[in-house]
């Protein structure tokens, strides 16, 4: 059987990183979050601000880490009918996208790429914080997604999952995964 990519994206501050840590809780295979490896390697570096200061050399190690996970899929021996992904390929397009730095280039390049389902969360002003890689305010995030959404939108199906408790949201995933299947 054919295992399933599913993306879970979003808005920076929207509740991502709480639904994939209950998603890995609950035994979903996961890949992490690319970019938070080479926020944290770019900061021991004394790089701050890594994407904002070199969007291309950024987007560039983030096309690497994720194709690599994306190709990876293969060669899990996993039982579960799909993986769950931390961000897409897509996303890269996206950012760019957002800071008017994209081109041709970049969208062909991640229009190669395929998921099955792509779950978006939408910016939620009631839990939005910045730490040390979230650096965006809630009206950039807002920004962000926009972009995410739209790119998503143009060659997969998204669905909007809704604010609420994370039990409520990970019922919701798992319903459309059932009525996806």
């Amino acid at each position: 059987m054919k295992k399933k990519r599913i993306v879970i994206s979003g808005s920076p501050g929207s509740g991502k990183t709480t639904l994939i840590e209950r998603l890995r809780d609950l035994k979903y295979p996961i890949f992490e979050e690319y970019s938070r490896t080479l926020i944290e390697a770019a900061i021991r570096e004394g790089k701050n601000h890594y994407f904002q200061s070199n969007p291309q050399e950024f987007s560039e190690a983030l096309f690497s880490g994720r194709k690599k996970q994306f190709e990876a899929l293969e060669e899990l021996k996993i039982d579960s009918p799909c993986v769950f992904y931390d961000r897409g390929i897509h996303d890269i397009y996206a950012y760019l996208k957002a800071i008017n730095k994209d081109s041709k280039f970049w969208y062909d390049r991640v229009s190669e790429f395929q998921y099955d389902l792509v779950f978006l969360l939408a910016p939620w002003k009631e839990i939005y914080i910045t730490d040390h890689q979230r650096l965006e305010t809630f009206d950039e995030a807002k920004h962000y997604y926009s972009f995410i959404k739209y790119i998503y939108s143009e060659s997969h199906q998204i669905i909007q999952v809704p604010e609420g408790k994370i039990e409520s949201r990970i019922n919701f995933i798992k319903d459309k995964l059932n009525s996806y299947e």
